[in-house]
């Protein structure tokens, strides 16, 4: 499968942000609030990057189930221009920030497929859904064991003056003056970002509201009535995704979210110190 996704050398344009940050870093390291710009930056781009593996393993899985559509639309691919939806990667979420509301949030293309190609239902369309989520769990562990192994590096390096881990992503890491100060800044920043924002990404997709995968692995795995009548609903999904947001309905997802990073916070005090 890896062999028929597209453009895998658009990977290098996902390093474009991350460079530039290391070249920015040392004329702003002292100005908390351009640190803070620069951290926004990269955390986009972690953001969107995971959002875009996302669809690629439902694309991918979709195809190892029988379904072609989205190899046959180019849509396997890691160019990221192929995954910018104009309005739910630009348009909502600016509306939503400009308006201020409580939540901002936005999506990327979803790929394209068809059920009906598809060889055994309801398993593949499980599997299919399930497989957006499950590959940002796995970046996430990906993320957490090249923290801890980071971690562990800087610190034997630099045992005088040890980083502060906090999981706060919002607040920049702080950082000794040495050698490499700008590499290990950006490194720490995308990988905190990606283990947070991919396990986010994971749950929030387990949930089991339209338009959400959760909604439809439980779509798929009802009987014939119900699933039809929960068709209707979907129509309506992100304009009540939007109040249940907004009103937080949806904060169920804090509990095991709270859970796992307390577990993350003591694997990093035993492992760092």
């Amino acid at each position: 499968m890896l062999k028929q996704i597209e453009n895998k050398k658009a990977l290098l344009l996902w390093l474009i942000v991350p460079a530039l940050a290391v070249l920015i870093h040392p004329y702003i390291k002292t100005n908390t609030e351009h640190l803070k710009w620069l951290s926004t930056a990269l955390m986009l781009s972690v953001l969107f990057f995971s959002v875009v593996v996302h669809e690629l393993a439902h694309g991918a899985a979709a195809a190892i189930g029988g379904d072609t559509t989205a190899l046959n639309a180019g849509r396997l691919s890691f160019n990221p221009i192929r995954h910018v939806s104009v309005v739910g990667s630009i348009v909502v979420p600016l509306a939503l920030y400009l308006f201020k509301f409580s939540v901002v949030f936005g999506w990327a293309k979803p790929v394209p497929f068809n059920p009906v190609n598809l060889r055994r239902h309801p398993r593949d369309q499980v599997f299919l859904t399930l497989a957006g989520p499950l590959s940002n769990f796995i970046l996430a562990y990906i993320g957490f064991t090249l923290f801890l192994t980071a971690g562990f590096v800087f610190n034997r390096l630099f045992a005088q003056t040890p980083i502060n881990y906090h999981w706060d992503i919002f607040t920049p890491l702080a950082f000794p003056d040495g050698p490499f100060a700008a590499v290990w800044f950006v490194l720490f920043q995308v990988l905190r970002f990606g283990i947070v924002i991919n396990i986010g990404l994971g749950l929030f997709n387990l949930i089991p509201f339209p338009p959400l995968d959760g909604f439809w692995v439980l779509k798929a795995l009802l009987p014939g009535k119900v699933a039809a009548f929960l068709g209707k609903i979907q129509v309506y999904g992100i304009i009540i995704l939007f109040i249940a947001l907004h009103f937080k309905l949806l904060s169920v997802i804090l509990y095991p979210f709270v859970t796992i990073f307390g577990l993350l916070q003591m694997v990093t005090q035993m492992c760092l110190g």
